[in-house]
C-alpha cells in the first residue's frame, strides 16, 4: 500500500493553538491586581490573570507569557528559571499566606479592659498581606487558669486586635472566653482550687481593607467581683490571608 493512501484513514491535524506572547509588567497592584503590560511596544491595560497564586508577586519589570484567544488576552505567569529568587518566591507564593507565631513563657493579667500580659512579651502578634478578598482566617490558643479560693470569680478573655490598615478591637463574641466560678456561701476561706484549660478557637475577619495587617493577641477578665489574677500560658496565633 502506497503511503498517500493512509491519508484519508488520519484524522485531522489540530490547527495551531492560541497565539503566546511576552510581555513586560509596567505596573502592577499587588492588592486589586490592576496593571499595565508592555506588548510589542503597546500598553496593555488591566490584562487578566490566570495564575492567581502569583498575583501579588508580580512587580514592575517581571517578564510574563501572555496568551491570546481572539479579542481575549490574559497573563499565564512570570517567567521563571529554577533555581533563582524567583522560583523560591514563586514556591513561596502559597506558603507566605499563612504566618504563625507562638510565646510558650507565662503572663498574667488582672484587669476589665483589653491589654497586654504582665511578666512576659505583647502578644504573640503576626503581619500578613490582606489582599483583595478582603478575608483572613485566624487561630488562636492558649492555657488559661489559675488558683483561687471560694470568693474569686473569674471570666477571663482571650482576644485579637487587629491594626495596620484595617483597626478592629477585641470582641468578646469571638474570643477565646472561659468562666470560673465558686458561688459557695459561707464556704472556710482556706477552700481552694486550681482550674487550667488549653483550648483554642478561630474567626474569619472580613472587610479588611487590603495592606500589611498585623493581629494580636490582647487579655482581659470580666466586671465580677471579687475577681482575681489569671495566668495565660502555651499563647499560639495562626493567620490564614484568603
Amino acid at each position: 500500500m502506497r503511503s498517500d493512501d493512509l491519508v484519508p484513514l488520519l484524522g485531522k491535524q489540530p490547527s495551531s493553538g492560541a497565539p503566546f506572547r511576552q510581555g513586560v509588567i509596567v505596573s502592577w497592584n499587588p492588592d486589586t491586581a490592576a496593571n499595565v503590560v508592555l506588548v510589542a511596544g503597546s500598553l496593555m491595560e488591566n490584562l487578566p490573570i490566570l495564575n492567581t497564586s502569583e498575583a501579588s508577586l508580580l512587580k514592575a519589570g517581571d517578564v510574563v507569557g501572555i496568551i491570546t484567544s481572539g479579542a481575549t488576552w490574559a497573563i499565564l505567569g512570570r517567567f521563571v528559571y529554577p533555581g533563582t529568587p524567583e522560583a523560591v518566591s514563586s514556591i513561596q507564593s502559597i506558603t507566605n499566606r499563612i504566618k504563625v507565631a507562638n510565646d510558650y513563657t507565662s503572663g498574667t493579667r488582672n484587669s476589665t479592659t483589653w491589654g497586654d500580659l504582665t511578666g512576659t512579651d505583647p502578644g504573640p502578634e503576626v503581619t500578613i498581606r490582606v489582599g483583595g478578598s478582603g478575608r483572613a482566617l485566624v487561630f488562636w490558643g492558649a492555657e488559661l487558669g489559675q488558683t483561687a479560693n471560694w470568693q474569686t470569680q473569674n471570666s477571663p478573655h482571650v482576644g485579637v486586635e487587629v491594626s495596620g490598615a484595617t483597626s478592629i478591637v477585641p470582641y468578646e463574641g469571638w474570643a477565646l472566653n472561659y468562666h470560673l466560678e465558686f458561688p459557695v456561701t459561707g464556704a472556710p476561706a482556706h477552700a481552694e482550687a486550681s482550674s487550667w484549660f488549653q483550648m483554642s478557637t478561630f474567626h474569619t475577619f472580613t472587610g479588611l481593607n487590603p495592606g500589611d495587617t498585623t493581629f494580636t493577641l490582647k487579655y482581659k477578665h470580666d466586671t465580677l467581683d471579687p475577681a482575681g489574677t489569671v495566668s495565660f500560658n502555651n499563647r499560639e496565633l495562626a493567620v490564614f490571608a484568603l
